[in-house]
This record gives structure tokens, sequence and C-alpha cells, in this order.
């Protein structure tokens, strides 16, 4: 007998209750499988991550930063990592996601600055020899810098003499211009020559005072530490993406003292500093298809994190800290 007429309610036994779709997910699941083939990230992360691959790599990155010690550096850094197929927040231009995946960047940018205050830790050291506060300063400058930007009196000394050019520029009287004395803020003690490492190893025992020589053999650590691995070279098509950027935000603030005259530097061109899109304060290319070129980048990335937490150890140490 045919079917009378009439409504028929549908049945929706075993269809997904809801449907997702996720622009770029074929490159994500590629670039998440070789993470897991080269042991960089778990497998336990993918249930929790709703099938989801982008979702898999985030919790996946967040695991990783807080094996390397993400605690301890986020006490005095404010920086964030980004894993991207491409730099177009920096130029403007798209890619397809589907071509080139193999490019893969891990972005490394901070949020805010950090600061430190050096004058306390210059003066303890002065007192044990008058080399040693230079040498200090050295090493722990010259060992973030490695990695990421530190604003300092070289900074403000550099950023002044820029205005300086300016007004000279704008105007034929010299007795008009008024400008900042970066060079009363810097002690005298940072115009002298700094020690070498191996000089500074051989006066640690002679060193009397406990905080100075535990500051001493932090700062050295420090300075091994950053040079375990050197910052990736960036391709010339890499470059000139960032050829149009702006300078890298600064990660850290180092003043002498607080509310000198190079913390004042600071905070004017904190003004200006996102008028062009910075670049960030490093960039690891890999090969999303390839384990060894993951591996070696996770590793590069692994250094910096190394760094920045031996540098957040020794900053906690520093005398006057709040």
């Amino acid at each position: 007998m045919a079917p009378g007429s009439g409504l028929t309610i549908p049945r929706l036994e075993g269809v997904p209750r809801e449907q997702q779709l996720w622009h770029g997910s074929e490159v994500a699941a590629r670039v998440a499988s070789t993470l897991l083939k080269a042991g960089i990230v778990s497998a336990e992360e993918w249930s929790a991550s709703d099938g989801n691959p982008f979702a898999f790599l985030k919790r996946s990155l967040d695991r990783w930063g807080a094996d390397h010690s993400g605690g301890e550096i986020a006490a005095h850094f404010q920086l964030s990592v980004t894993l991207s197929t491409s730099l177009d927040h920096f130029d403007g231009r798209r890619r397809d996601d589907n071509a080139a995946s193999d490019l893969i960047f891990l972005i490394l940018e901070p949020e805010s600055a950090g600061y430190v205050v050096l004058g306390p830790t210059l003066r303890l050291l002065e007192a044990e020899h008058p080399r040693l506060p230079v040498t200090f300063a050295s090493l722990f400058l010259g060992a973030l810098n490695r990695w990421i930007r530190a604003f300092d009196y070289r900074d403000a000394l550099e950023r002044v003499e820029m205005q300086r050019e300016w007004y000279e520029s704008d105007t034929e009287d010299d007795s008009e211009i008024e400008l900042p004395d970066i060079e009363r803020s810097i002690p005298a003690c940072m115009n002298r020559r700094p020690l070498s490492r191996r000089t500074v190893e051989r006066m640690l025992p002679r060193v009397r005072d406990r905080v100075a020589r535990r500051l001493l053999i932090r700062v050295l650590d420090l300075d091994q530490t950053s040079r375990k691995a050197d910052r990736p070279h960036l391709d010339e098509r890499t470059g000139d993406i960032l050829s149009d950027s702006g300078e890298a935000l600064p990660a850290l603030l180092a003043v002498f003292e607080k509310q000198d005259a190079i913390e004042g530097q600071f905070d004017e061109a904190s003004q200006t500093m996102l008028e062009l899109t910075p670049e960030p304060n490093l960039i690891v290319p890999l090969d999303g298809t390839n384990e060894v070129s993951a591996t070696r980048a996770f590793d590069v990335l692994a250094v910096c994190c190394e760094t920045l937490a031996c540098a957040s150890r020794l900053i906690k140490m520093m005398p006057g800290r709040e």
C-alpha cells in the first residue's frame, strides 16, 4: 500500500550535534603532527582540545612554556610566544594557508616592559672593586640583549642625540635647545673598562660580601646560559617583510635610579613606539613538516627561556628591590 500524505519527523540519531570549521586546519594539523613526532608536544592534550588542532597547539605550547620556567620568567617579564604560519600582522599581506605551509615562525613579543633598578647593586659591587659595577652591567645587559630588547642608558643617550639633530636642523640658535642630561644619571663607575670573565672568576674567592659574591656568580651563569645557542639568522625574504616595521618593543627597562632621566626618556619614547608595527623581539623560523627543524627551533627557544629565567632569578636577589 502506498504511504499516505502527511509530515515525516526527521530522525537525528547518530548525527553530530555540532559542526566545526577552522580556517587553515590542515596546516595546523600537519604542524601538530610534526611536533608530536619530534616529541615537543604530547598527545595527551588532544582529548582536551575537542578535536580542534588550533586548541591542541595552544594547549601544547602553554604546557611547553610552563615546563620551561614560564612561571619564573613571568615574575619579571611579560612576554608571549606565538606560533604562526606567516608574519601577516606585521606587513599586511596574506598568504594562501595551503601554500608554503612548511614555513612556520615562533615569535616572541613583550606585552609590557619589565623594570629593574641597577644602582644599589652597582654600589654594593663597587665597594669590592671599582671595575665590578660596569662588568656586572655589561654582562647582565649583554646577555639579555642577545635574546630580547632591553632599554638602558645607551638607548636614552641615542634618543637624546637624535632629538638634538632634529632641533639643530630646525633652528639656528643652539642656545634654545633644552634636552635631558642623561650623563648625570649614569654613575661614574660605568665609565670604567669591564673586567674579563676569567678575571672575575679569579676574584670570586676574595669577594667578602656574600650577596655581592652570589650576584657575580649568577651574572656569570646568565652570560654563559645566553651563549648556549645563536640567535637565528633571518633570510632575505623574512627581512623584506619586516623592512617597514618599527623598532622592537623593549621587554625590560633598566635604570640606575627610580625616575631618573633614563626612565624619563623611556616614558617619552613609549608614546610613539606603536606608530609603526614593531618588529618582534625574537623570530625563530622552522620547517613545519620537518622534525629536525622543529626540534632545533624549540631548542633555540628553550635557551632564550633559560636565559630569561636566569635573569629573573638574578633580578629577584638584587638589593634595593621592593
